[in-house]
């Protein structure tokens, strides 16, 4: 495949490039400097082999680092090309990333990709079969914390497919694995707990199923994706039909072969009993590109000069930081280069000339002492990577475990871990932690908190490294998050210009269409414009939109459009907000103005029923008094004109 390819999709540098390319600069140094030693003699070459490893094992460093960020810039553009609908090209960047990447664990990344591609169109047997290869490919040693918790995930989706497929064993023995995982996060358990519910439901047993529902009804209605959001509510609807038949059963329907499948016909192959009561999730991103050009377009100059400062305005100085690292290594070298001129100088000391020269000792002794330095560096060098791998793991358990605490209910348990999270000394765990914050007070509708929550988390990514090591999904999630409270706080030129930087700068975040539209959303119902909210969410998509997101979509539908939206929609909507006040809460706060237009129809319906009512009335009133006076003789207009 042609190497243009990346550029053709718009792919930049990635900001991890400037740093890999310093570490081959250094490990050049360092080999150089081996080189140098050696020949400056003290016996052998010897002397200069462990700077000649040094500098290797950095370089090594370097070119890993560098073909990382591309292969992960390739892979995330796919996942938001899919998420969008443009199923062809993130089939096209897969392939690309597939025969120019060596790394374990981007492949097993692409085989979870291809997986839920392959269940997308209903090809399950495909679909395990990627599944199984993401499971069964071996690990990658430098990146063990990141390969368990993909490991989770392809799990998960394996149990899913297995329970789809009839292998309840398999399922089973998966969903245990998720369970018991410490890096599974919310989103990979509720699969699971979704795999589980489909082994129920093949089951039959009903009343399991009914209790495991209601149990783990957090994890699955707020962590699945939209598709996978509506199977579940498709069950809960099923049980309640098959409890009070107040619900007819449909006929169940042959899923069409090939191509991207509806709703109900992925529904019929993952579980055929709830498909005839599956309803189509807002799986749109209709409006995705109206951020995309001319949104950013509106940005106006102030307000882009505002975002790039707050872009920037945390970030210690590349020069300071540069030549802090320069002094440091200048230092060592020249406590080497002293020490290994004190230890081989050849002014010999003085002695009697009656007293006979001994042979000379043997220089093993100052050679070794030459040789530890560099041993020694080395050894920190790869102490230091085990150390850094070991405790982000820790972190990341710490993390997972306060998220998935938050997921079942327990959330001042996991908003106290978030907090102590918070005071890390890694910057990329801190500023982790703080865009959850950020997430959980924007569930709550607490804009001002969440709002604080980012800048707080961009503050901990204030070194060129830190930032191009989140450069992937940590800085643009945050700056997303914030460009999202912006605008349900009426700060539309913020949002805009702050979208307008995510665009540019971090095209390959793998949730970008996304942002755009959870902020176009937003936008357009801080102004007013409910029909233009809806407009957002007609064409057919993916996007992995949470349970909020989701019913502000639903809600500006309806509102705009109740006659196309059907009474069922609306009577399920407002049996929604009245049984669920934290989303009610949350409505109010994001976009009071789409709740208030909802509102409305049940005013005009209460009218539109009352009219109807006085009209039957008064219709019954004239035909009693038409028949009376036909009864007395005489004719109602009759009499009136008399």
């Amino acid at each position: 495949m042609a190497r243009e390819l990346p550029a053709r999709f718009g792919i930049t540098p990635h900001a991890a490039r400037r740093m890999a390319n310093r570490q081959i600069a250094l490990g050049g140094v360092m080999a150089v400097l081996g080189a140098g030693v050696s020949a400056m003699g003290l016996g052998s070459v010897a002397a200069g082999l462990p700077f000649g490893m040094a500098g290797a094992l950095i370089i090594a460093i370097g070119l890993r680092t560098r073909s990382m960020s591309v292969a992960v810039q390739v892979v995330n553009k796919a996942y938001n090309l899919a998420a969008s609908g443009q199923r062809e090209d993130a089939a096209e960047l897969l392939d690309y990333a597939e025969e120019t990447c060596r790394s374990r664990y981007v492949l097993r990344v692409i085989d979870v990709q291809r997986a839920l591609a392959a269940m997308q169109r209903g090809d399950l047997a495909g679909a395990l079969v990627r599944a199984d290869a993401a499971v069964t490919r071996r690990t990658d040693p430098l990146a063990f914390h990141l390969e368990h918790a993909t490991i989770a995930a392809a799990r998960s989706l394996r149990a899913l497919l297995r329970a789809s497929t009839g292998d309840r064993d398999g399922a089973a023995a998966d969903i245990e694995f998720v369970r018991a995982s410490a890096l599974a996060s919310p989103e990979v358990l509720a699969r699971a707990e979704l795999a589980a519910a489909v082994l129920l439901e093949r089951s039959g047993d009903r009343e399991a199923l009914r209790a495991h529902l209601l149990r783990e009804r957090s994890l699955l209605v707020e962590h699945t994706r939209p598709r996978e959001r509506a199977l579940v509510r498709a069950y809960q609807r099923m049980l309640k039909a098959k409890a009070s038949s107040v619900y007819r059963t449909g006929a169940k329907r042959e899923p069409e072969a090939g191509g991207e499948l509806s709703a109900a016909d992925w529904a019929a192959r993952i579980s055929p009993e709830a498909a005839p009561f599956m309803r189509a999730p807002a799986l749109a991103a209709g409006g995705v590109e109206e951020l995309s050009r001319a949104e950013v377009d509106r940005a106006d100059a102030s307000a882009r000069a505002a975002a790039e400062g707050r872009a920037g305005s945390n970030r210690q100085p590349v020069a300071k930081a540069a030549r802090r690292i320069l002094l440091l290594w200048l230092a060592l070298v020249m406590v080497f280069l002293g020490v290994w001129q004190l230890l081989n100088s050849d002014q010999a000391p003085r002695v009697a000339p009656e007293v006979e020269r001994l042979p000379a000792e043997p220089i093993f002794g100052p050679l070794a002492i030459v040789l530890a330095f560099p041993v020694f560096f080395i050894v920190m060098l790869v102490g230091a990577v085990l150390v850094n791998a070991v405790r982000t793991r820790k972190l990341s358990q710490r993390f997972v475990a306060a998220q998935v605490a938050i997921a079942k209910g327990e959330a001042q348990r996991g908003k106290a871990e978030l907090e102590a999270l918070t005071r890390t000394k890694a910057p990329a765990a801190a500023a982790q932690a703080y865009l959850a914050l950020a997430e959980l007070s924007d569930r709550q509708g607490e804009l001002l908190a969440a709002l604080a929550a980012c800048e707080a988390g961009l503050a901990r990514l204030n070194t060129d490294a830190a930032r191009a090591m989140a450069a992937d999904i940590l800085l643009p999630a945050l700056l997303a998050e914030r460009a999202f409270v912006f605008a349900a706080m009426g700060r539309s030129a913020d949002a805009r210009a702050e979208m307008a930087l995510l665009a540019e700068r971090y095209a390959s975040y793998p949730f970008l269409e996304r942002a755009r539209l959870r902020v176009a959303l937003a936008l357009r119902t801080r102004e007013g414009d409910i029909a233009g909210a809806a407009r957002l969410t007609e064409r057919d998509a993916d996007l992995p939109l949470n349970a909020r997101d989701e019913l502000l979509a639903d809600v500006c539908r309806a509102a705009a459009s109740p006659g196309t939206a059907g009474a069922g929609e609306v009577e399920r909507l407002r049996e929604e907000l009245r049984l669920d006040a934290a989303s009610r809460r949350w409505l109010s706060a994001i976009a009071p103005a789409a709740l208030a237009a909802f509102e409305r129809l049940r005013e005009q319906g209460d009218a539109e029923a009352l009219a109807g009512a006085e009209a039957l009335a008064e219709t019954e009133a004239l035909a009693e008094a038409e028949a009376l006076a036909e009864h007395a003789g005489v004719r109602p207009r009759d009499a009136g004109a008399a």
